[in-house]
């Protein structure tokens, strides 16, 4: 890694998740406000107590009270995550949020800083040297996830003071004034090298953690998947005002063309289902295969019932057609349930049991797809066996198997 202070201010465009990721790092900063404020307040005022200094005083209530701000600030923050999901752009608002008031409690420690030395006590230029090197620290064990911000408040709370050092006089003054910019040379690393890290390590937690979504055999969304993204699916499309669909898919006659050609075949007829279901959606879209022959379809963008069975209608049609596996020609078919969100309050678990309900009644009626229209608990439970075959529907596929 190349040391450089220039590489702090060059921008740096992280992915959307990461960035936000890194905001919200900044915004656990609660407990290291508190014990910072309360130093501040015990030495700003026994330096008060001892030199009855004014500036003192009033530079001790601007930083507490700065501090409480910033401790609200943080509350609203968590309140306002927790309700919706942040963006880029409102986590870009909230990080200027944190920046202004960073660097607004920089410039109170700094002025606290040059006021202590100018005062002739050397008690005193004892104790600010604890309060500037523990904001230092502070800053820079905290805030790196964002290594401008954490460069500049330290350059802030380091220059001025190191300055009233020189002017101060004196051997002891001099070579502290010398040791703050070599402080700030060391610090210009240690940022850069969280910095990388963090970013490193959460790029590395998104890789793996998109890896476990998805499904090794087919390449799509696998359960996982869908648990970690149907909910803000929904959130998304009740703020757009669109409705969405979830479709439930359940492939016909899978099980005998499995059992009869071995796993391989069916492995390869299931990599062919998820290529015509790629093909049939958008990238807005999420395709999911929860295991065996079951795949979930979530529809985005759904203004009319008619898109969510026109894209069922041409499902059932696209995997009804003839799979050539091995030299063989194997026909199944499939069935889709149908669950709708539009203005109705719905978890992913209702949308999730009605399509499976749905999923039932498409099966029970052999009417391709159905879309959710009456209670669950009055949906007809589906006999043991393989997809409502009779015996002639068994000779037949199987001729067409062989």
């Amino acid at each position: 890694m190349t040391f450089s202070p220039l590489l702090l201010f060059r921008e740096r465009r992280l992915p959307e998740s990461i960035y936000v990721e890194l905001i919200g790092n900044l915004f656990s900063a609660t407990p290291l406000i508190v014990v910072f404020a309360i130093s501040q307040c015990v030495v700003g005022w026994a330096i008060f107590a001892q030199t009855g200094d004014p500036y003192v005083l009033s530079l001790t209530i601007i930083g507490l009270l700065i501090s409480a701000e910033r401790i609200l600030m943080i509350r609203r923050y968590h309140r306002e995550a927790k309700a919706e999901p942040l963006t880029r752009a409102t986590a870009t608002v909230w990080e200027t949020r944190f920046a202004v008031r960073s660097i607004a409690t920089a410039v109170v420690v700094s002025a606290l800083g040059v006021r202590c030395f100018m005062l002739p006590d050397p008690t005193v230029h004892m104790l600010i040297v604890g309060v500037l090197s523990t904001y230092a620290a502070g800053t820079i064990t905290r805030v790196a996830y964002r290594p401008r911000l954490a460069f500049t408040s330290v350059l802030i709370v380091s220059v001025p003071p190191a300055i009233a050092c020189i002017i101060q006089g004196g051997v002891i003054y001099i070579c502290l004034a010398l040791t703050t910019v070599i402080f700030l040379f060391g610090a210009v690393d240690v940022i850069q090298h969280a910095y990388e890290t963090i970013v490193s390590q959460l790029t590395l937690k998104r890789k793996f953690a998109g890896l476990a979504q998805l499904d090794a055999l087919t390449g799509l969304s696998n359960r996982l998947g869908l648990n970690e993204n149907l909910e803000s699916i929904i959130a998304d499309a009740q703020r757009s005002g669109y409705g969405l669909a979830v479709h439930s898919l359940d492939l016909d006659h899978f099980k005998a063309a499995n059992d009869l050609y071995g796993h391989p075949a069916g492995d390869a007829i299931l990599r062919e289902v998820a290529r015509r279901l790629t093909r049939l959606t958008r990238a807005s879209d999420l395709l999911v295969r929860l295991g065996g022959d079951e795949f979930i379809l979530v529809q985005t963008g759904v203004a009319e019932r008619e898109q969510a069975t026109g894209l069922a209608s041409r499902i059932v049609e696209d995997l009804s057609s003839y799979y050539n596996i091995n030299g063989y020609t194997i026909e199944i078919g499939t069935s889709v349930g149908i669950a709708l969100l539009s203005d109705e309050q719905l978890t992913p678990d209702d949308l999730l049991i009605r399509a499976d309900q749905a999923l039932y009644q498409a099966k029970r009626t052999r009417s391709g797809y159905a879309v959710y229209t009456v209670a669950p608990h009055l949906v007809p439970s589906l006999i043991d066996g393989d997809d409502f075959r009779d015996s002639r529907d068994v000779n037949r596929k199987t001729a067409n198997l062989r």
